[in-house]
């Protein structure tokens, strides 16, 4: 029984060792962890789904680095293709479709744009709550456990869906539907914090302008 709690001990330090690995984006490094977990694993269940699951996220995050480059070329539909290829590989990496929605804006097909912004949008509205998470690792989804810590923080949450609405407000205004996106700045305002990294100054002058256009005081 000593062996046991001692090899079960292991086990979960191995572990969370590889998921804190993961959550600084360093998969190789996870990956060795959770293969040394996988020694102590009994039945092997639980680690083999988050080395399956971390291996899935070593190829998407590759696609999307390269979506990264290519969009920073100014090679927009080169970028859109790796994050469309991303988000296949991995639907969780809600980066790769934020950033899709940045190539359709700059290829003018705002509809898509939209699309795009609200289906993370949409994501994001359901905020994990991790205190809830209970790691059994014995009989627990690893995969989803993996899944679950690596959801955005509240701050980085506020982040992207600021950056959404304000694509979207773009998106709206190209499609000249001004009221719609003067929605969605308001909206994108009201979520940022004074900690923020935000350029609240360049939001409020948007709006402003919007304001005027609208004639609205």
């Amino acid at each position: 029984a000593s062996i046991e709690k001692e090899e079960s001990f292991k086990k979960k330090t191995l572990i969370n060792l590889g998921m804190a690995y993961c959550l600084d984006a360093e998969h190789d490094s996870a990956l060795q962890q959770f293969k040394k977990a996988q020694e102590f694993d009994s039945d092997g269940n639980f680690v083999k789904q988050c080395i399956d699951y971390t291996e899935i996220l070593m190829k998407a995050f590759q696609l999307k680095a390269e979506g990264d480059c290519h969009f920073a070329k100014g090679e927009i539909e080169k970028a859109k293709e790796c994050y469309t290829e991303a988000f296949a590989v991995d639907p969780t990496l809600l980066q790769s479709k934020i950033n899709r929605a940045a190539c359709h804006l700059a290829m003018e097909n705002a509809v898509f744009c939209i699309e795009d912004c609200d289906a993370v949008l949409g994501c994001l509205s359901y905020e994990r709550n991790r205190k809830k998470l209970h790691h059994d690792m014995d009989n627990a989804d690893g995969a989803s456990i993996l899944a679950a810590v690596l959801s955005p923080k509240p701050r980085t949450r506020r982040t992207w869906i600021v950056t959404l609405l304000c694509r979207r407000a773009a998106a709206k205004k190209f499609l000249r539907d001004s009221p719609g996106a003067l929605d969605d700045l308001l909206d994108a305002e009201s979520f940022i914090r004074s900690s923020d990294d935000i350029d609240k100054h360049m939001l409020a002058k948007d709006i402003a302008v919007l304001k005027e256009e609208l004639r609205i005081a």
